[in-house]
């Protein structure tokens, strides 16, 4: 009997009771992947976001872009994004919810209870509590974490935090956290694999982007040197050449690069480095400039191995 290959990792399992098992649409999966999947807290099913948690994270974003050359933006986004059971401002949609918490002081929590729904969050509702600095005062609280196109929000009984998206400290490996860095206090959401949440995140941009008819044009060439970026995924050199350049933020609504050895890099703009193999993703629009001459150190927002 022919050994069977696994549709998710695409390795053949040897062996009479090893073999991948059978699932819906007739697709084979093996143990490992299985366990993967469930352990991400996904049903065991053939798609696409099973597909990411068992790829290697190099592939990421050539398969979303391979499942948005043969799937409408429309229908993508209605599918993986659909509206929460909690109410959002107006025109802002969903992208990220799961349970965390977070560890905070407990002498800062408010007595009051907060708000329980996005829409009814305005800024005298807005406490923004980081992590606790001292361990003896630390408290566990438990929340909501919500990500829209428009900020991060951590809802619990007694407090609400909130971020800007540019807050956010990407990382493309699993971990058990998001973390946030702004005005120079950290927020640590504690969250199973929190790599789940960026994956959710890179394809909502990828899908709107889409949506919006600018896949096609996403790079405008005002110049030999100049262009402009806008959302979307840009590897070096397939989309752009390699070099020294000059940043300025246009929309400066996120701008982050993976460079060759996998390091992430927050951008807000200056002088750049880009190293073949690195890989760009733009949330808003960001002016590159080409410039024979080295950069200073790139304005970094944060740096994670």
């Amino acid at each position: 009997m022919a050994n069977k290959i696994c549709d998710f990792c695409l390795e053949e399992t040897k062996g009479l009771f090893k073999q991948p098992e059978t699932i819906q649409g007739g697709y084979h999966i093996c143990r490992k992947c299985r366990k993967i999947i469930e352990d991400y807290g996904l049903p065991v099913k053939y798609d696409l976001f099973q597909l990411l948690v068992t790829a290697d994270p190099s592939m990421h974003e050539m398969m979303m872009g391979d499942y948005l050359e043969n799937h409408k933006a429309e229908d993508t986004i209605a599918k993986y994004f659909p509206l929460p059971n909690i109410l959002l401002h107006d025109g802002e949609h969903c992208i990220n919810m799961r349970k965390a918490s977070i560890n905070v002081s407990r002498s800062l929590i408010p007595s009051s209870l907060a708000v329980t729904a996005i829409a009814d969050i305005r800024r005298p509702q807005i406490t923004n509590l980081s992590d606790a600095a001292d361990p003896s005062d630390a408290v566990k609280a438990d929340g909501m974490l919500y990500e829209t196109d428009a900020a991060v929000y951590f809802l619990s009984e007694h407090f609400i935090n909130c971020h800007r998206l540019t807050s956010l400290i990407k990382e493309n490996q699993p971990t058990d956290a998001v973390h946030v860095l702004e005005h120079n206090r950290r927020y640590t959401y504690y969250t199973p694999h929190s790599d789940l949440f960026f994956m959710r995140e890179t394809f909502y941009r990828m899908a709107a982007a889409a949506k919006e008819n600018k896949k096609k044009n996403l790079i405008y060439l005002a110049s030999e040197n100049t262009m402009t970026l806008t959302s979307g995924i840009y590897n070096v050199p397939k989309n752009i050449r390699a070099g020294n350049y000059w940043v300025n933020p246009v929309n400066d609504s996120g701008l982050s690069i993976r460079d060759a050895n996998g390091r992430y890099h927050e951008i807000r703009g200056g002088r750049l480095h880009i190293d073949e193999g690195s890989t760009l993703e733009v949330t808003g629009e960001y002016e590159f400039r080409f410039t024979r001459r080295e950069p200073k150190e790139p304005d970094l927002k944060e740096e994670i191995e």
